[in-house]
Formats: C-alpha cells, sequence, structure tokens
C-alpha cells in the first residue's frame, strides 16, 4: 500500500468542500483524493466514524474539522465570515491543546447536501508528520464554541500503529 504523504493531507486540508469534492464525485476517483469525506487518505476527524480507527505511523495524517455556513441564494461569502468570526475551535490531544491553523473561507460546492442554496467553509486543524504520533491508543476531543457558547464537542480514540 502507498504511503500517505504531506501533500495527499495536505489537498485533504485544502480541498475538501471544493475542487477535491468534485473529484471525488467522479468515479474513477480514488476514495480519498483529495477530500477524504471517509477518513481513507489520513484524515482523523472528531466524529464517531474515526472513534476506533487504526492509522499507520509511517504515514503523514491531518487532524481537523470543518465548518459549513449557509442559506438561501441571497447568502454571501461576507455572512458566513459574519459567523465564522465568532467561532472558536480547540483540539486536545491526548490532554494537551494542539496548535491549529485555519483555511481560507471558500465556496463550498455541494450545498444541496445540507439543504442550502449558497454555503461557504473554513478546515482548522493540523498536519502530523510520521512517527509524530507515538505507537498506542490516543485521545482527541474537540470543542467548537461561538461567543462562549458550546456549538459542538465530542471526544474519540484512534490507534496508531
Amino acid at each position: 500500500m502507498a504511503r500517505i504523504k504531506r501533500g495527499d493531507v495536505q489537498a485533504v486540508f485544502e480541498a475538501f468542500g471544493g475542487g477535491g469534492g468534485a473529484i471525488l464525485r467522479h468515479r474513477d476517483a480514488s476514495p480519498g483524493s483529495p477530500a477524504d469525506f471517509l477518513g481513507s487518505h489520513g484524515a482523523i476527524r472528531p466524529f464517531a466514524r474515526w472513534d476506533g480507527r487504526q492509522f499507520d505511523a509511517a504515514d503523514w495524517h491531518v487532524i481537523l474539522i470543518a465548518d459549513i455556513e449557509g442559506g438561501d441564494s441571497t447568502f454571501t461569502k461576507h455572512d458566513a465570515e459574519k459567523i465564522m468570526d465568532t467561532l472558536e475551535v480547540r483540539f486536545d490531544l491526548d490532554g494537551a491543546p494542539l496548535e491549529t491553523s485555519r483555511t481560507a473561507v471558500k465556496r463550498f460546492l455541494r450545498p444541496e447536501l445540507f439543504d442550502l442554496e449558497e454555503a461557504y467553509y473554513f478546515q482548522e486543524g493540523r498536519l502530523i508528520a510520521p512517527f509524530e504520533l507515538a505507537a498506542g491508543e490516543h485521545e482527541l476531543h474537540c470543542v467548537v464554541t461561538a461567543e462562549a457558547e458550546v456549538v459542538f464537542e465530542n471526544t474519540i480514540h484512534f490507534l496508531i500503529e
């Protein structure tokens, strides 16, 4: 099996709701390239689908979460940014804060997936180099707040082999 490289997880981080999703919709595209909706190409997201998953220590990974904001056809990028500017994302890995970065706000190309006409998104997360995570079980906790109110919180466990 081919190793997951830095460029692969960088593409997952940058291309989730845009071009990566378009590539993924074509039947001959790899299920992980480059949007990684299912977690098969280095992504570790704080959702039940990733709880208990196993990953290879020699691969690159990206710990991340996306925020998607939208509305009817009059919803604009500025509307999304006003909402997104109120959001604070915090990841704790094995009980310690994880430093993250946020992508630019981009148009989400499949707003109909969320019954929206227009949508925009960002992702927040961190690329993880091979062997940066020690072999064994890890706990990932994520909390997203908007103006000090928790809007999302979850903990998953995953295994590095």
